[in-house]
Order: C-alpha cells, then sequence, then structure tokens
C-alpha cells in the first residue's frame, strides 16, 4: 500500500519535529540523533514532508 505524499508547512513541520524529539531520550546512548531519526521516519514511513523540499515547478502545479 501506498501512502499518499503530505507537505506541512515548514512552521508546522519543524514544530512537529520538535515536539517528537522533545519526548525521546537518547542520553545512553549519544551518538543516537533523535532529529535524524524522527525525520527518517516521517519521511520513510508517513510520507511526510516539509514543503521546502519541493521544487518551484511542484509549487505552481499545486496552486
Amino acid at each position: 500500500m501506498q501512502i499518499a505524499e503530505h507537505y506541512l508547512p515548514d512552521e508546522a513541520y519543524e514544530e512537529l519535529v520538535k515536539a517528537l524529539t522533545d519526548k525521546m531520550d537518547y542520553q545512553d546512548n549519544p551518538a543516537v540523533c533523535p532529529r535524524t531519526e524522527v525525520v527518517t521516519a516521517l519521511g520513510e514511513i508517513g510520507n511526510i514532508w516539509p514543503a521546502s523540499v519541493l521544487d518551484d515547478f511542484e509549487i505552481a502545479e499545486a496552486a
């Protein structure tokens, strides 16, 4: 099953990432970057991206 792509305004995307990473505790493993883990999961699993990754062409086409 393919999940539809979702593009959030950059500010909303960053708020979501911050809310999720604030709940994570990797003090036992400082080599893990919580932000990278969340961003990867949002993209690879949820197909959720910040709007800034869209090309100008894609933005104009969506309008």
